[in-house]
């Protein structure tokens, strides 16, 4: 999984967690505490269908929003609809209040429009919501002014009213915004370390991979390079030059190691091949079955006995990789001599058989693909 992934999972949960919680502010309040008001209320509406309508429309934009929300799905268009058609139905049910209960026991749609544009526009840039306080807010002074009820003590009252509903409203608005940039933040923090520290064992891995080469290398072709140099050995001889074929073809397994292929083991058994065909081999090589994916190791373990019997093969050599789900199984039939027989290491199951009449010998080694019950 990527940094990017991590930090939009982290993001959308947190984000997540806020909306629920939204959800359940505006849902008590306007299930629970409008409903007790108009209640209340009831006999001094007029006409009460308004009063019940916007109640009910307030309810259905609610459930909608709500719905949208949680999925994720609330876009900038049906956000601001809804907060709009909220604010009619605020509008509606003010218009149902006696002369001059735009403020007082009865009103209950002022508060809610407000908390109904925390609900929708919470994704929004703040200045939307503000718009939307300073439009409802708007109404209730026109409704006062139209009943005459805009005296000194009510508009001391209305500024309270405004200064500590939409206070919060847009406090909670703003903090849920900070929080959430605030958890985006901390989640890039620690995915930009995570990532780090995965480059720096990615790094260390493939130090140590090259050391291990190095070493596998050094053992195996140095004393063969140093004996040639210092003419300890004779280029001419048989011996020494099985040896450097078989040194040169491990060389090439190993440079195809590091190759990025769909089937490794095949690509490196392809390299030992190509270095008997340079010394005029005829090799076959036969693949049946998926190969599933198999560690460096396995494949070394896998391609050892094949590169030792390719690198002394005379003149043809045939190399079969069969692959079903029980076992990977790599077998080579070749004309080459019985000396190249060599215990394999490993949880290798090898078999292996010369023909002394046809001057073929056989090579075949078994990995298990799943353990054995």
């Amino acid at each position: 999984m990527t940094a990017d992934v991590v930090k939009g999972m982290v993001a959308t949960r947190f984000t997540q967690a806020v909306n629920i919680g939204l959800v359940v502010i505006v849902g008590v309040w306007h299930l629970g505490v409008d409903s007790l008001l108009v209640l209340r209320g009831w006999p001094v509406y007029e006409p009460q269908a308004a009063a019940a309508g916007s109640w009910l429309a307030l309810t259905v934009i609610q459930t909608v929003g709500s719905i949208l929300l949680l999925r994720s799905v609330l876009s900038a268009r049906t956000a601001r609809r809804l907060a709009a058609a909220a604010l009619v139905s605020g509008i509606v049910a003010a218009a149902a209040y006696p002369p001059g209960g735009a403020i007082g026991d009865v009103s209950w749609a002022g508060n809610t429009v407000g908390w109904f544009g925390v609900l929708l526009l919470i994704q929004r840039p703040l200045w939307e919501l503000i718009t939307l306080h300073g439009v409802n807010t708007a109404v209730i002074v026109g409704f006062l002014a139209a009943d005459g009820a805009l005296d000194q003590v009510t508009v001391s009252r209305l500024l309270a009213m405004v200064y500590t509903t939409a206070g919060i409203q847009l406090t909670f608005a703003y903090l849920a915004r900070q929080l959430n940039d605030g958890a985006r933040e901390a989640t890039a923090i620690a995915a930009g370390q995570a990532e780090h520290l995965a480059r720096a064992t990615a790094d260390e891995t493939v130090h140590a991979e090259r050391r291990s080469r190095y070493e596998y290398l050094r053992i195996r072709v140095e004393p063969l390079l140093r004996g040639l140099a210092e003419r300890q050995l004779d280029p001419g001889d048989t011996v020494v030059r099985q040896r450097a074929a078989v040194e040169a073809a491990r060389l090439r397994r190993l440079f195809a190691e590091t190759d990025d292929t769909p089937h490794p083991l095949l690509h490196e058994l392809r390299a030992c091949a190509d270095v008997a065909e340079r010394r005029g081999v005829s090799v076959t090589l036969l693949s049946y079955g998926d190969l599933p994916d198999l560690p460096a190791s396995v494949r070394r373990e896998l391609g050892e006995g094949t590169l030792l019997v390719l690198a002394t093969a005379a003149t043809r050599a045939r190399v079969t990789v069969v692959t079903t789900p029980e076992e990977v199984v790599v077998s080579v039939v070749a004309d080459a001599p019985p000396e190249t027989l060599v215990k394999s290491p490993g949880p290798l199951t090898v078999s292996a058989l010369y023909d002394q009449e046809e001057n073929q010998l056989w090579w075949e080694n078994r990995w298990p693909v799943r353990p054995a019950p």
